[in-house]
């Protein structure tokens, strides 16, 4: 059994070693901001080998270095993937929490092989402390067990929940039959599978953390391209990926759908007079002012320059009147204030219903059509196309 544990150990140490490697190059392809979390994970990984070196020289080395130490530097490692994985999700981090849980688990550990030598009850303690550990990575991933389909989170919170299911286990097995005599080369089932997860199991967790950050970075460069950066509100692709699923629930429930088109009046002369500067703060105002009345189910986004779209599900073309009256009402009422200058921001919108056999482009270019209406009738007004 010895060699058994050894064995364990040393593919440990290299698996370890080979994590890290991994780590430190993946980390490398993320942006600056996205690799303090991964830093912390790899000094985790790092006090792997360490505390499996000093535990194997169990005899060799004193008792409180092999067993306290050893032991300590393990957890110590658990407690700073915790903290990685916490922050990464954006959670207070509880770094002296969690030093705290280790530093306890730390004087159990040597009070119970220096002044009251027993063997179960280190391994009482350093299961406690492992199941703190663990738990605190698995509920970290809380808000990823909520989602559907498969996630990266999901992956690594359930296998950090396998850690705690075993530690578990040697818990109670120890509990329910305490050994005051023992060492780690005296393992039984439970000890061999501890011994198994921490150093083949911390690979599995790193490989999950490394794909939390990629699909953090694909989520990214999806906002990218779904999000209008200046305004926060949907960009011209992610507002046609959701009016033609908006199109579709309509027709599938027979319900009604309306579009909005809104276009400032004054847009050029702001930019021509005030600047650019100017000009990207009245399309933040107005995007700000559009979210004030809309409802949550309905969307907003931009397509392009000065022109944004509103889709209103489940509203007629008389409700979506209503709403582009309120619309119009609380952008020009409230003035954007720039340099101590207020500046009106009178708006134009043209409302059209989706038709049954109607493409949302279609009904987009029939609100369009309405929306010149309104600017050839002066401006600062709403216009119901005829076909909608």
């Amino acid at each position: 059994m010895a060699l058994d544990i050894l064995s364990v150990m040393l593919v440990g140490v290299l698996l370890s070693a080979l994590t890290v490697l991994f780590l430190t190059q993946a980390s490398l392809h993320f942006p600056p901001e996205r690799r303090r979390h991964l830093r912390i994970w790899t000094v985790g990984l790092l006090l792997q080998p360490m505390a499996w070196a000093m535990l194997a020289a169990r005899g060799q080395l004193p008792d409180p270095v092999s067993i306290s130490l050893g032991n300590g530097l393990l957890l110590l490692g658990f407690a700073e993937m915790a903290r990685a994985v916490r922050g990464f999700q954006g959670l207070p981090e509880f770094r002296y929490r969690l030093w705290g849980v280790v530093l306890a688990a730390v004087v159990g550990l040597a009070w119970f092989s220096e002044f009251r030598p027993h063997y179960s009850a280190r391994v009482l303690v350093n299961s406690v402390a492992a199941t703190i550990l663990l738990g605190t990575i698995a509920l970290a991933m809380a808000s990823a067990y909520r989602r559907d389909g498969f996630t990266a989170a999901r992956l690594t919170g359930a296998f950090a929940a396998f850690g705690m299911l075993v530690a578990f286990w040697r818990f109670f097995e120890h509990a329910l039959a305490p050994r005051p005599e023992g060492s780690l080369f005296e393992a039984g089932p439970s000890d061999m599978v501890v011994f198994v997860y921490a150093c083949v199991g911390v690979m599995f967790l790193s490989l999950g953390f490394v794909l939390m950050h990629t699909e953090r970075a694909y989520e990214d460069l999806r906002k990218l391209a779904t999000v209008d950066p200046l305004t926060g509100v949907l960009a011209r692709s992610g507002l046609v990926e959701q009016g033609h699923r908006l199109v579709s629930e309509s027709r599938r429930h027979g319900r009604p759908l309306a579009v909005l088109l809104l276009d400032m009046d004054q847009f050029k002369t702001v930019n021509d007079t005030l600047g650019h500067a100017a000009g990207d703060g009245v399309l933040r105002h107005l995007a700000a002012r559009a979210r004030l009345v809309l409802r949550g189910e309905d969307i907003l986004g931009r397509l392009g320059g000065d022109e944004f779209v509103a889709l209103l599900p489940s509203t007629d073309a008389p409700g979506a009147r209503v709403v582009a009256e309120r619309l119009r009402e609380a952008i020009n009422r409230a003035h954007m204030l720039y340099r101590g200058e207020e500046i009106p921001v009178p708006v134009s919108i043209g409302v059209a219903q989706v038709r049954a056999d109607e493409s949302l482009e279609a009904a987009l270019q029939r609100a369009d059509l309405a929306m010149y209406q309104a600017k050839r009738a002066g401006g600062d007004r709403v216009e119901l196309s005829p076909a909608g």
